[in-house]
């Protein structure tokens, strides 16, 4: 522009509008793809609950070491070793952001609401619920993008806090440092990064890179589903959090992983094996089905309903053994074949009198419905009957009222 060069401005012009407009589709869009499909396959990284309890002992024996120190020789080496103590204490318990704690005003905590609880509220507590309002004291910070963020501090925390309170003058703490885990002799704060790995690698945790506030806040999220939580208590939790339930939602359910292999799995055994009706008007949760149960075979021939099919199961069962096949070959059209050969290498045995009638006596129902019962309704109809039935496998009455049903539609078939 000082020299007046004309040409060289319009083709920055040209050059920066391009830019505006071809950047987003030939370049960010390209990055984030390849970003997201790098995580693709990547295990998800949760910390283990045992880690998590190593880290709180290693954390309970560092407080009482440092904490005499400090009463003992209050310097500023001490007081330090304490802070961080302290500080990770509060990130780990709370399952804080560090950035949050580390970054707590003096003030927040010297000036904090120590009242006790309204009687008219203490009404809709219960006994235990009034002895953690009094065991447990609570401050609020200042959260993400400027959210009010509550902590909760336990009587060893209290106690560590005011000792640091009351000793940053002797341990050479500036005045003008408005941190509550401040860095001695200067006026910036203590990293709750930093504090959290490091005392991660110290404590013997199997997974230290597991162990750090992000991991252990999403952890938090994630075994909230084992509690059968409400909706209003979901928000309570997140609320705590600094989650938006709305937009942190992946946080509190299952890893996709995990709901995929436990629960979609149930679905496409279910349709593989032709039993997707048995289940119907059943949720996920209950749906049961055993991936190590092989495929039946029922035969058409007349005389079927009178014979017992357990033979087949575990002529199949042996060889696949001594094969060193997988249960999920078993499932394939090849061993498919395999079964029905070895189906007809061995013998059947008659049902008996006694045995039909204690199939009856429980099973009956199903005979009757036309539907064919699973697992452990089975193993229920030879625990009802166990005298009559002790030769008989699960698998085997199965089968029998399977093929029972088979011969009533046929009845049903000849009689239209």
């Amino acid at each position: 522009m000082i020299a007046g060069d004309e040409n060289t401005i319009r083709n920055v012009k040209v050059f920066k509008q391009i830019c505006d407009t071809k950047w987003s589709e030939c370049i960010s869009s390209k990055a984030l793809r390849n970003l997201s499909e790098a995580k693709w396959n990547t295990p998800q990284l949760l910390p283990f609950t045992e880690d998590v309890k190593k880290m709180h002992q290693y954390l309970n024996i560092r407080r009482t070491e440092c904490h005499t120190k400090l009463k003992e020789e209050p310097n500023k080496k001490h007081w330090a070793e304490l802070a961080k103590i302290t500080l990770c204490e509060v990130i780990i318990f709370n399952r804080r952001r560090e950035g949050e704690v580390s970054k707590m005003s003096l003030n927040v905590f010297t000036l904090r609401d120590t009242s006790l609880t309204h009687p008219d509220v203490e009404l809709a507590l219960t006994d235990l619920e009034k002895k953690l309002c009094r065991h447990f004291q609570r401050i609020e910070i200042k959260g993400k993008r400027g959210r009010k963020v509550p902590i909760l501090l336990t009587p060893d925390m209290m106690t560590s806090m005011d000792l640091l309170v009351n000793t940053r003058r002797n341990c050479e703490v500036l005045d003008e440092n408005p941190f509550m885990f401040a860095r001695p002799k200067a006026l910036t704060h203590i990293r709750g990064s930093d504090v959290v790995q490091q005392i991660a690698q110290s404590c013997g945790a199997k997974q230290p890179e597991a162990l750090s506030s992000t991991k252990l806040r999403k952890h938090m999220a994630t075994m909230s589903k084992t509690l059968n939580l409400k909706d209003n208590e979901m928000d309570n939790l997140a609320d705590f959090l600094g989650h938006d339930i709305r937009v942190h939602r992946e946080y509190y359910r299952l890893p996709e992983g995990t709901l995929q292999l436990a629960k979609i799995s149930k679905v496409l055994m279910a349709m593989e094996r032709g039993q997707l009706s048995d289940f119907k008007g059943r949720n996920l949760d209950e749906i049961n089905i055993d991936p190590q149960e092989n495929v039946a075979v029922y035969s058409d021939a007349s005389n079927s309903e009178d014979e017992d099919n357990t033979s087949v199961t575990d002529a199949a069962s042996s060889a696949a053994s001594s094969a060193s096949l997988s249960s999920a070959s078993l499932l394939s059209t090849k061993s498919s074949g395999m079964l029905l050969t070895w189906a007809s290498q061995t013998t059947t045995r008659k049902w008996t009198e006694a045995e039909i009638k204690a199939v009856e006596k429980t099973l009956m129902e199903y005979i009757s419905s036309g539907k064919v019962p699973g697992k452990a309704e089975c193993l229920k109809c030879i625990e009802t009957s166990p005298l009559a039935l002790k030769d008989r496998r699960w698998e085997g009455v199965k089968f029998y009222v399977k093929n029972r049903i088979d011969a009533l539609k046929r009845e049903s078939m000849k009689r239209r």
